[in-house]
């Protein structure tokens, strides 16, 4: 009868569920809700604030050279002078032209979309470093500029930071070699990336023997030179 009472009286073991998990974590909760409502932020934008003429036009024609098989650098030109980003931006721009047709408002909404994909990126940083509090995560979306540099502008500096936010997560669960090519391709697009490399080498230093250092800074430069030798005259350009 005791044993019996003490089986009756123990409580039943709650089975949580992924979605229960989810729901009881505040800051995952809110990182969702917040890309929720920037998505439509960004909606809101792109069809209301007029689009600021920069470098777009610029852009396609130097990627119309490129596709017309040039390969010089000192021949690459728009409307803002001779082309100086390497040859990871005459990739991602090519294919840009070719699901748009190299008109603006297809570009903004793909520009839309690599916002929401980057954003998504940087709270999953946050969320697994933890080390903000949940409200805190507001603050990646109320910057005017970043929204117009995405969105606005259709700047390459969207997709070399997009790669590199894509390196740091890679980086968190100590994927070494695929986060040096990500970063490798983020360089590719724009070299002001490489700002963050003396601090990723310190890391790697750290983290890893000089012989993981070595072939993880391989598998980088072979992204570079592999792209490069294909793209450009590596004599008049910047690569």
């Amino acid at each position: 009868m005791a044993a019996s009472s003490t089986i009756r009286g123990k409580p039943p073991q709650k089975m949580e569920s992924p979605l229960y998990k989810i729901l009881g974590n505040r800051k995952l909760v809110f990182a969702f809700a917040l890309i929720f409502v920037d998505a439509f932020l960004v909606s809101g934008i792109i069809t209301f604030v007029p689009y600021t003429k920069i470098d777009w036009d610029a852009y396609m024609s130097q990627v119309n050279g490129f596709l017309e098989g040039e390969r010089d650098y000192s021949n690459l030109k728009g409307d803002t002078g001779p082309l100086v980003y390497p040859a990871g931006f005459l990739y991602v721009y090519s294919a840009i032209q070719y699901i748009s047709g190299g008109q603006v408002y297809p570009a903004q909404i793909l520009f839309g979309i690599l916002y929401i994909v980057n954003l998504a990126i940087v709270l999953f940083i946050y969320l697994k470093t933890d080390l903000l509090p949940w409200w805190a995560l507001s603050l990646l979306s109320l910057s005017k500029r970043v929204h117009s540099i995405f969105v606005l502008r259709l700047f390459n500096d969207c997709f070399a930071v997009t790669f590199l936010h894509a390196a740091l997560a890679s980086l968190l669960f100590q994927k070494w070699h695929l986060g040096l090519i990500i970063f490798s391709v983020a360089v590719s697009i724009k070299m002001n990336v490489l700002l963050y490399a003396p601090s990723l080498l310190l890391l790697m230093l750290k983290a890893m023997n000089i012989g993981g250092v070595i072939s993880a800074l391989a598998g980088a430069a072979i992204v570079q030179v592999s792209w490069t030798t294909y793209a450009i005259d590596v004599r008049e350009g910047i690569v």
